[in-house]
């Protein structure tokens, strides 16, 4: 009950930090205060105007922190009352690291002067911490309150009628809707909005400020992206609208499901109508900050509707939970593809050069086209191993339900479509790393898998050049920096997979995959390797500062995380005949792994 009551009161007190944030960028007070975490060397200054502003919101995000302290404090009392209690302890960490990282973002964002990047990522990272809060209350008003009665005939028609695709809708119309909501921020961090003008005759089409006259469709680079801004987001209006509606309609009968299902059209109607109101009022604050609420409400009614579904899915439904959109989904390997994404991004944000945000976006568009063919492809060639581990086994190539063909087509088409438009449309370079890095992936490690423990290695170099790509999508060369950006992401593969190799062990052992631990003495030789790679990781974070000059601050954050990420490693050599903590030891240092990667690349980009 003190964490239902608890994160509820954090919901409330985030959502009015978002509203503040609007204000302080809306208002021009986000320099108010030169310094960080204090305003002018003071803790409480002269509290008025700007400074009022500013310094009440970090005041105010302090006590969210507070708040999110307290929320870790009381799970942690109540972990030992059940797996859920524990899952509400991991998740309230999870929930202060994210507060943490924000609050870091903020100091970041006045110390160098509002970066484009930082500001959104800043923005970004809140929406993602909102929605923890909410999954948080959600699940602890789930343990006060288990189950909800719906009435006889709401349970018959889902039982006969549901579709997963139904919810599947709602989680992609809440991607879409993310994805707006950062074209939004990066479109008014880069200066673009009001690139089109202001006024009653601006709100519906563009000023060309070349040819002083309306078009849907400018000549100006600025007014393009916003007039990208804007065409987007009818087309994310239209999808989360359909999928809000067809929901309700199911749901007929019952009111708490129905409520829930028609507001995430109700507030993105809102949005729609308060971002035309923003440019013909002249971008004032109160429409402005009213459309940053529109999208803030917008996206956590959509999520936590598909919170609602799911308690109900779980309830009352033993069947298929998959639909063909999730299948295409799984079928890419989202969490491998999102973050090979990220390092190509990275390399493109740190790369000394501008580029066209057009041709950035279309880079970035076929990049990604080539890692979900590569990734559809390898699950084709591997769907006999897939069917034999536990952990892949449910993909839908193994478990049947989407024809191979239609991935390997899929796979196909994606690869053959992006690589010649990468060389054409980006460089050549950019296009012959591309092929090679799914040539390698598919044709090399993927066979190699099942014949010799050495296929860690040959994956590692197909994984290590998607910031490469990132990098010459900008540039057009290879040079050191981008060799640097590859060893560093080579390098910490070896450990990051030798870890999932210990505590994957015996899933590997069944598909006749040859992994390290499986051979006699494979335990010793892989905390050895798992050490060693990571005293290697150590030494090549710290090249960004010997060949490109990173700042002073990215050395020590490098110097800090790879010293910490050793003495972690090491501890496996103290774990000896105990197959459950080694493998705990292992599955800690993979998830910290994928906290490590993301943080010193953050600090690259932030810091550079």
């Amino acid at each position: 009950m003190r964490l239902k009551n608890l994160s509820l009161t954090n919901v409330i007190f985030t959502f009015a930090l978002l509203m503040w944030g609007a204000v302080v960028h809306n208002t021009q007070s986000s320099l108010a205060c030169p310094d960080w975490p204090l305003c002018y060397d003071q803790v409480f200054p002269n509290m008025e105007g700007a400074i009022l502003i500013e310094h009440g919101h970090r005041l105010l995000a302090s006590f969210v922190g507070l708040l999110t302290i307290g929320m870790v404090v009381f799970s942690f009392n109540d972990r030992k009352k059940s797996e859920a209690h524990l899952h509400l302890f991991k998740a309230s960490l999870l929930a202060l690291f994210l507060v943490i990282a924000q609050g870091a973002l903020g100091g970041i964002t006045v110390i160098y002067k509002l970066p484009t990047i930082v500001s959104t990522s800043h923005l970004g990272l809140s929406l993602i911490f909102f929605s923890f809060i909410v999954y948080i209350h959600h699940k602890a008003a789930t343990l006060v309150n288990p189950a909800r009665e719906l009435s006889a005939a709401v349970k018959e028609k889902f039982q006969k009628n549901w579709k997963p695709v139904v919810r599947h809708g709602i989680l992609f119309s809440l991607a879409l809707l993310y994805s707006q909501i950062l074209l939004g921020a990066f479109m008014r961090h880069a200066g673009a909005g009001a690139a089109c003008g202001l006024g009653p005759n601006s709100a519906f089409l563009c000023m060309d400020v070349a040819s002083w006259s309306l078009k849907l469709w400018p000549s100006m680079h600025p007014s393009q992206l916003h007039m990208i801004h804007r065409m987007y987001g009818v087309i994310v209006f239209l999808v989360v609208s359909f999928f809000s509606v067809k929901t309700y309609h199911f749901f007929k009968g019952d009111k708490t499901l129905r409520t829930a299902s028609i507001l995430p059209f109700i507030f993105v109607s809102f949005q729609v109508f308060i971002g035309i109101m923003t440019i013909w009022l002249n971008m004032s604050v109160l429409p402005t900050t009213l459309h940053l609420a529109g999208a803030a409400l917008s996206l956590i009614s959509l999520w936590k509707l598909n919170l609602m579904m799911k308690d109900v899915e779980d309830s009352f439904f033993l069947g298929n939970r998959h639909s063909f959109l999730s299948d295409v989904v799984d079928l890419t390997k989202p969490r491998l593809s999102l973050l090979v994404m990220v390092t190509a991004m990275v390399g493109a944000l740190i790369a000394p050069d501008k580029i066209n945000f057009f041709k950035a976006l279309l880079a970035f568009f076929l990049i990604t086209m080539v890692v979900i063919g590569a990734a559809a492809l390898n699950c084709y060639i591997e769907r006999e191993v897939d069917a034999k581990m536990n952990r892949t086994k449910d993909r839908p190539l193994p478990a049947q339900r989407m024809n191979p063909k239609t991935a390997l087509i899929f796979g196909a088409v994606m690869i053959l479509v992006s690589v010649p438009a990468l060389c054409v449309f980006i460089n050549l370079t950019t296009g012959v790393l591309a092929l090679i890095a799914a040539a390698l992936y598919l044709y090399a490690y993927t066979p190699m898998k099942q014949k010799s423990e050495l296929a860690v290695y040959v994956g590692a170099i197909p994984g290590a050049i998607p910031p490469v790509m990132g990098w010459t999508a900008v540039t057009g060369q290879i040079d050191i920096m981008a060799i640097t950006l590859f060893l560093i992401l080579f390098v910490w593969q070896l450990p990051h997979f030798l870890a999932i190799s210990l505590y994957h062990a015996d899933d590997y052992g069944a598909a006749s995959i040859k992994v390290y631990p499986n051979l006699k003495r494979g335990i010793t030789i892989t905390k050895v390797g798992i050490f060693v790679f990571t005293g290697f990781l150590f030494v090549t974070s710290l090249l960004p500062s010997i060949f490109s000059h990173a700042s002073f601050i990215y050395t020590r954050a490098a110097f800090v995380l790879s010293g910490i990420f050793l003495v972690y490693s090491a501890f496996g050599f103290f774990i000896k005949q105990d197959q459950a903590k080694e493998r705990e030891w292992a599955r800690n240092y993979f998830y910290g792994s994928l906290f490590y990667l993301p943080l010193l690349l953050m600090a690259l980009i932030f810091f550079k």
